[in-house]
């Protein structure tokens, strides 16, 4: 061994001097380690897609050697936007056997009669006594299944969510390429792997999802591509909400709660507003089609030059609607002030952000509203006594890099 020189020597006596000094100081040690129950969580890999025969490669003229073709027709100006993408035939997405085992699934999901009880007691939120107890609390918490993760979709998700459902765990999530999967997360299959399933519904990245609020069994997906499909629970089939003969980048929509209906001014007619969908697209439109008419067509306006990324309905004051862009700003629209009559409908209240804003939502009581954008703030709102106007609480700063 080589002799330690000065400067080692006075390295591991420094080392040895705070050894001491933290020794000295007593401090408690905070054990947060759980201890192990002998449980190890697997990552599940999905089984390989089968592979079907490739079709031979199609090869140009000029490199099969031949001369262009000159002739063409006429160019003709498209009458009405179209989509980007042929429409697909969802229902045929998965194998009889798997269709069949989803609708026992989705038969145990299917909320069942009676469950919902006719009068709600508010219960206040438990005061913590001491962090102890909450740390005990958070302790206790544990994955109930052995996958540390599991694959629902093929691409990345862009949302997910829970069935309301009092009788089965059924997980849903979408992706950037169209797909929806259902996780049923306490089932297996016999091999022990987790029950998925998957579909794909959209040619696009699916932008929203939502279940009716009158009807647990529709689960309605927008997407880029231009459509919003309605997914029964009861018979696992796909149907579209027709919008008309336009397409529309559809970045987002929402459906008006039941038991609230009053005078739709776009069409004249009183409505059940659980009927209602509204939507918004990256073009700056805030649109709405009425799903029980039976020509369905959209009315659609321009409120703003740049994308308009959400719409979220007030659950209480259901004319109010909250709506985020990327020209920075969150507005506060009256849909009853929505007509033919008066094609240019203001803002109630037009609220200015430091970078684009990414979502705009009301709290459950509809007394507070809630905005994300860019520039990393996180901004709580509280609804004024008129029903018009918000007034900032608070703005709470976060590092999570949004849009970077």
């Amino acid at each position: 061994m080589s002799k330690l020189s000065e400067y080692e020597k006075k390295r591991l006596e420094n080392i040895r001097a705070n050894e001491a000094l933290l020794n000295g100081l007593d401090l408690p040690i905070l054990n947060l380690k759980k201890e192990s129950k002998g449980k190890t969580l697997r990552k599940h890999t999905p089984r390989p897609a089968l592979r079907k025969p490739q079709a031979p490669t199609r090869a140009s003229a000029r490199i099969r050697g031949k001369a262009p073709d000159m002739s063409s027709t006429d160019y003709v100006e498209p009458t009405s936007k179209k989509a980007r993408h042929e429409p697909v035939d969802v229902n045929d997405s998965i194998s009889e056997e798997d269709r069949k085992k989803l609708l026992g699934v989705l038969k145990e999901t299917i909320e069942m009669p009676n469950t919902k009880p006719t009068s709600k007691k508010e219960h206040a939120p438990k005061e913590v006594e001491s962090y102890e107890s909450l740390e005990k609390a958070l302790g206790q918490l544990e994955i109930r299944h052995e996958w540390a993760t599991v694959k629902v979709t093929p691409g990345r998700i862009t949302h997910c969510l829970f069935h309301p459902s009092p009788t089965n765990i059924l997980a849903i999530a979408t992706d950037t390429e169209g797909h929806i999967g259902f996780w049923d997360v306490n089932g297996k299959e016999e091999d022990g792997e987790p029950v998925t399933y998957n579909y794909r519904p959209h040619k696009r990245s699916i932008t929203d999802v939502h279940f009716n609020p009158a009807d647990n069994t529709k689960l309605f997906t927008s997407s880029y591509d231009g459509a919003i499909r309605i997914f029964d629970l009861n018979t696992a089939q796909f149907d579209s909400l027709g919008l008309g003969s336009d397409q529309y980048p559809i970045t987002g929509f929402d459906m008006a709660q039941d038991g609230h209906g009053y005078r739709n001014p776009l069409h004249y007619q009183a409505t059940d507003q659980s009927n209602q969908v509204w939507f918004t697209t990256s073009e700056g439109d805030l649109g709405f089609v009425d799903t029980r008419t039976r020509k369905k067509e959209a009315t659609i306006r321009e409120v703003k030059n740049k994308k308009v990324g959400s719409v979220h309905l007030n659950p209480v004051h259901q004319h109010l609607a909250a709506l985020s862009s990327n020209d920075r700003t969150c507005t506060i629209w009256d849909l009853r002030m929505w007509s033919k009559r008066n094609a240019k409908a203001e803002p109630l209240q037009t609220i200015e952000h430091g970078y684009s804003v990414t979502s705009s939502y009301w709290s459950p009581n509809g007394d507070m509203m809630v905005t994300t954008a860019y520039d990393s703030f996180i901004r709580l709102f509280d609804l004024n006594k008129d029903n018009k106007t918000l007034e900032l609480k608070r703005a709470i700063p976060h590092n999570c890099k949004t849009g970077r």
